[in-house]
């Protein structure tokens, strides 16, 4: 029991001990709190708190000439003496940028125990010195700022220079270097980001630096002092051994540039009236959009000013002067700046003008001034007046308007491809009276077009001529292989080898051997004499491999003789011999590269084009069932499902304007009506029909206008849809290729040049074709993009999506005019038109030329 009780009474009294120590031991001091700093070095001082932690953010004291920066914290518990200690310390990072003695005064710091003070700490300052090498931050450092022009007139966009350099000779220490840290006033910059490395020489030291370059703009004339620019580098100054590699000795060093003078100019006097203030380089211009409108009809007047100038100075446009003629709309102001400069941007004003009443008006001329830096003066831009012709309002329903509509029955009804009573204005406004409903019977019999791609690659037209280039390399690499002249003398040269290496030298055997070697000799040496003498033998050998050796082989001759016909033969083994050595400095015959390139390498070649043909699915009687019973609504869903899943089926298309068109949805009509047309351009009913949804529009696309009329040469044009004039042009380039191709195979055989002329008749026809045909798909415009789209339902073009009453810019977007997508945004898509109109309209205004709206999206 003793015992238990002493245990009891030591954990009670450690217990009271420790927490005496812990209440007793709460303190917040520098580490250290005296010494030396170095000025233009990054010092670290320590601030310790020893059984408390800092409540919420520390605040210093102000320090003159000292800036203090916290970069670490970090926390620690230790027992000393049965006494436990938590502390927690923060690391600040402190400059002085003057000598002398600087004191930390005494605060006060609130913590998580209370407000503790703090004791003042001094320190003496003293000039920093890189490690123990005795040398100062500016003599190894040079740091500069300064501008590249002499002269400066406010406004004016310069170029501001930073460049720090280290010695070379102490770059191996340099650890790294951070990014420049500057906040000047009185000029617009766009800060030290970039960098390129270069090398200057400054008091006889060779320099390694980081050039900094930003445009820059004075706000002001006058004076303006530029602060200096800090940088922070670290330096290697020593070595730390580690457990396994010594670790290096970092110190911060901070950096600092000269101050920079400018004298900045104001500008000059004089400046012309139109000058808003602008001062750079600037493009201006002005757009009138349409130029021929009615009375009611809305007018775009947009004017647009870019180019690089003091974009941040907030410089306008001044106000233009309208006709009292026109009511105008507040105007659109658009202002953008690149995200790259500053200093490069644009502005753009709309003013939308409403005509209330005919004539032929002016609007400008305009004028914009600015004052150009590099000319030294100032520029003006003059834009002429546009003329704006307002027609009096046409009504579609004007009683004495003789072309009107007869509301009698009508006896007899005109067949497609008779002409109507109506033209279309290939200006795209109908402003004729609507005719009567003539619309053909649906097709039964489905058939099958083509979606373009967008455009024709004519660099595949290479490939017209790379294929015959082809075949000629490879004809005449097989025919210099096979009618190669050296082939012959490669086969003397190894009879002329086996020459040497016979070992027998019986008679008879070494007579054969000299009979097959002279026949050797002649048909290496390329001679047509049956029988060559000695001195035949010397002129062809010397013709070929100089008189040194033609003397040689002649003697070789003169002792095959001997051996073969006198009394005194030479020792064969000698004649060997000798010609071993004469054969050792020949070498065997190669291939003769010349063949490659004569026309005798060329022979015929025959090619084969397969032709696929199509095949055509019957149509589902269930939609023209329900048209002929005027069930039209259920003839649109019946044929639409099947156009979901066979969207090229032009009439599946044609069928659907039909039901359309019954149900006086006129806008789809024409946009089913389109799409089917440039599926398939020969169909007369198509056309037929295409031609009075047009007049029931009051607006559509031009061209689509003159390419159903079909006049001059769009009636060439639409003889095919824009999809076969692609074909078209790639299968001229096959046509073009295999025509050179039988162009260079009957090369070989002259007695056949005028079908060789033939081939290179058609060969030259098939290449103009492929760019008639490109030209042809490229006349049908926007109608031959895949991705574009015709309005079905007339409409406003907004300037914001939505369809809230905001203060937006809108103008008309008529039925039957063709556009582009740029956009999309919930329900809306930004769409631009033919004359670089842009605006926002309901999806559902929409319907896609070619495939769905899924896959046009």
């Amino acid at each position: 029991m003793n015992r238990s009780y002493l245990k009891l009474f030591a954990i009670v009294l450690f217990g009271v001990f420790t927490t005496a120590s812990t209440l007793f031991a709460q303190s917040v001091t520098w580490t250290p709190a005296s010494g030396t700093l170095q000025q233009g070095k990054a010092n670290s001082l320590q601030l310790h708190f020893e059984g408390c932690s800092p409540d919420g953010n520390v605040d210093l004291p102000n320090v003159p000439g000292v800036s203090f920066t916290q970069v670490g914290q970090s926390s620690s518990m230790n027992i000393f003496n049965s006494r436990v200690v938590q502390k927690l310390i923060l690391e600040f990072r402190v400059s002085p940028t003057s000598e002398g003695t600087v004191t930390i005064p005494s605060f006060s710091v609130r913590t998580d125990k209370g407000n503790i003070s703090v004791e003042a700490a001094s320190f003496e300052v003293i000039e920093a010195t890189l490690g123990n090498t005795g040398m100062k931050p500016d003599d190894i450092f040079k740091s500069e700022l300064s501008v590249t022009d002499d002269s400066i007139h406010e406004g004016e966009i310069f170029t501001l220079r930073y460049v720090l350099g280290v010695r070379q000779d102490y770059q191996n220490r340099l650890n790294d270097i951070s990014l420049p840290q500057w906040n000047p006033v009185g000029v617009v910059t766009k800060g030290f980001e970039s960098h390129r490395s270069t090398n200057f020489k400054y008091r006889n030291f060779d320099y390694s630096a980081v050039l900094f370059e930003t445009p820059a703009m004075a706000t002001r004339s006058g004076d303006i002092k530029l602060p200096k620019v800090n940088q922070t580098v670290s330096m290697v100054v020593g070595r730390r051994r580690g457990f396994i590699f010594d670790d290096p000795v970092v110190d911060n060093y901070n950096i600092e540039s000269e101050t920079l003078q400018l004298s900045i100019k104001p500008l000059p006097t004089g400046e012309p009236t139109s000058f808003t203030g602008a001062v750079g380089q600037f493009q201006f211009e002005s757009k009138v959009i349409p130029e021929i409108v009615q009375v009611g009809e809305p007018v775009t007047w947009t004017l647009k000013l870019s180019g690089t100038g003091n974009w941040p100075q907030g410089f306008g446009l001044k106000p233009r002067n309208v006709s009292a003629s026109f009511r105008s709309i507040q105007p659109n102001v658009n202002k953008e700046v690149s995200e790259d400069s500053p200093f490069e941007g644009s502005l753009s004003e709309d003013i939308v003008l409403i005509p209330t009443k005919e004539g032929d008006f002016e609007l400008g001329p305009i004028e914009f001034s600015f004052f150009n830096p590099k000319t030294d003066r100032y520029e003006s831009i003059n834009i002429p007046a546009k003329t704006v012709v307002v027609n009096p309002l046409v009504s579609q329903n004007d009683p004495n308007d003789l072309s009107a509509p007869s509301t009698e029955p009508t006896t007899s009804r005109p067949k497609p491809g008779d002409s109507l009573p109506f033209e279309l204005d290939p200006s795209g406004v109908n402003l004729l009276t609507k005719p009567v409903e003539l619309l053909s019977s649906p097709l039964g019999q489905s058939a099958q077009g083509s979606i373009p791609k967008g455009g024709v690659k004519l660099g595949y037209l290479a490939f017209s001529f790379a294929t015959p280039a082809l075949l000629w390399a490879l004809i005449a690499l097989i025919r210099s292989l096979s009618l190669d002249p050296n082939k012959q003398r490669r086969r003397a040269f190894k009879q002329l080898k086996q020459t040497t290496m016979a070992l027998d030298d019986a008679e008879p055997a070494k007579r054969e051997a000299q009979l097959a070697w002279r026949a050797a000799v002649r048909e290496f040496w390329e001679i047509e004499i049956e029988e060559p003498s000695s001195t035949d033998i010397e002129k062809a050998v010397s013709e070929k491999s100089g008189i040194e050796q033609a003397t040689r082989w002649k003697t070789l001759w003169q002792n095959s003789d001997k051996m073969l016909f006198g009394k005194r033969a030479p020792s064969f083994k000698e004649w060997q011999s000798e010609l071993r050595d004469l054969l050792s400095q020949l070498r065997q015959p190669g291939i003769s590269v010349r063949r490659l390139f004569s026309s005798g390498a060329w022979f015929g070649s025959i090619a084969a084009i397969a032709v696929l043909v199509p095949t055509l699915d019957g149509l589902s009687n269930e939609g023209l069932d329900h048209y002929n019973e005027a069930a039209f609504s259920k003839a649109s869903s019946s044929w639409l499902s099947e156009l979901n899943s066979n969207p090229n089926d032009w009439t599946l298309r044609h069928n659907l304007g039909l039901a359309a068109a019954q149900e006086e949805r006129w806008g789809e009509a024409i946009a089913y009506w389109t799409s089917a047309f440039l599926l398939e351009t020969d169909s007369p009913e198509l056309r037929w029909n295409l031609k009075v949804g047009l007049s029931k529009s009051g607006g559509y696309y031009p061209t689509l206008a003159r390419l159903v009329k079909g006049d001059g040469l769009m009636a060439y044009i639409s003889i095919l849809t824009p999809a076969e004039w692609e074909k078209a042009t790639y299968l001229s380039m096959v046509v073009a290729a295999l025509a050179f191709t039988g162009w260079v195979a009957f090369a070989y055989f002259p007695q056949r040049k005028r079908i060789r002329f033939t081939f290179a008749a058609i060969g030259l026809f098939a290449v103009a074709f492929v760019f008639g045909s490109n030209w042809a798909r490229a006349e049908y415009g926007l109608l031959a993009n895949p991705e574009a789209m015709v309005v079905i339902n007339e409409g406003q073009l907004k300037s914001v999506p939505t369809d809230l009453e905001v203060e937006q810019i809108q103008s008309p977007l008529p039925e039957g005019s063709v556009c582009l997508v740029t956009k999309t945004f919930l329900g809306w898509m930004k769409v631009e038109l033919p004359n670089g109109e842009q605006g926002w309209s309901r999806k559902e205004n929409f319907a896609p030329l070619y495939g769905t709206l899924e896959d046009t999206l």
